[in-house]
């Protein structure tokens, strides 16, 4: 069935803006939590740091416990953590394929049937994302060469958002756009039993041959990182299906930084040895997923969501 066109008039629901410690006090991270609407009236009355309302982010310890308190009262069940293209070429938080594709994916209400828009397969779902070090207000700076300390920082928002949501988070899904689909993968995966589980992840356009450049002098690459996060991520069997994917990548064939041959040597080779990461090749899409493309990412990030 054909989706309706969406509202003109739709427009990314309020969040929090704040300051989160790194992995490395006392340098701090600018992060966007976006919260399911509707807003119960317990965080309206804090409207002076949501949103547009605010112009300078607050840092987690300013929090109030009232502030608190509403936020773990909201019943979030999923929490999504995103990151964005490299910061050396202008990267960050607010680019479309986070602040668009992901947000309407999850928010807007026109593909939804049921009163709460962010309630996918019945899980209220918040985003987190996140500018990574020297960029926007983060503190400290990216190294040109290698990840730095970014794939730990990555883990520790995702730690941080869980806990500040609170209990009723059952399962953490990442999201890295471009060369954030590399912090996303490097990121360490929770082992402890008490902490919430990490259950699917979504890469969008990896440039895989400038990850090569870029971890050359790492330990951790990208490929062997992939195939170990696709096995922590303990795919659930599906009857007469075999295993669940739990790392979805999703690329164009048109993209400006990966050829279709590395890509298709890429599909090839993650899921003839692993069977746990599904590939999806968009026609004419590029890298920076416009126009009709966009709605094809969008369409996919939904079935990821759902699956």
């Amino acid at each position: 069935m054909a989706r309706p066109d969406p509202p003109t008039d739709f427009h990314p629901h309020p969040h929090l803006r704040l300051l989160l410690p790194s992995s490395t006090p006392p340098i701090h991270l600018e992060a966007r939590l976006y919260l399911p609407t509707p807003l119960p009236p317990s965080i309206k009355t804090h409207a002076n740091i949501l949103g547009e309302y605010s112009t300078v982010p607050k840092k987690l310890e300013d929090i109030d416990s009232g502030l608190r308190d509403a936020l773990r009262d909201l019943g979030v069940e999923r929490i999504v953590v995103a990151s964005h293209p490299w910061g050396r070429l202008g990267g960050d938080m607010l680019d479309p394929v986070i602040t668009s594709h992901l947000i309407s994916a999850i928010y807007h209400p026109y593909h939804s049937t049921t009163t709460d828009p962010s309630s996918i397969e019945g899980a209220k779902t918040a985003v987190i994302s996140y500018n990574v070090r020297g960029v926007g207000l983060s503190g400290g700076s990216q190294p040109w060469i290698g990840v730095g300390n970014d794939p730990e920082d990555f883990a520790h928002i995702e730690r941080l958002g869980t806990a500040l949501m609170g209990d009723s988070v059952r399962e953490v899904f990442r999201y890295g756009y471009s060369w954030g689909s590399l912090l996303a993968t490097l990121a360490p995966v929770p082992t402890d039993s008490s902490t919430t589980p990490l259950k699917k992840t979504l890469l969008v356009s990896p440039p895989i041959t400038i990850f090569k450049g870029l971890t050359f002098f790492s330990s951790n690459k990208f490929h062997s990182a992939l195939t170990n996060l696709s096995r922590a991520l303990s795919p659930v069997s599906i009857p007469n299906e075999g295993q669940r994917p739990v790392v979805w990548v999703v690329y164009g064939n048109k993209d400006n930084f990966t050829g279709p041959g590395a890509y298709a040597h890429f599909k090839s080779e993650m899921e003839e040895k692993e069977g746990v990461v599904r590939c999806f090749e968009v026609e004419d899409a590029d890298h920076l997923w416009r126009r009709d493309e966009g709605e094809k990412l969008r369409e996919i990030i939904r079935d990821w969501l759902d699956a």
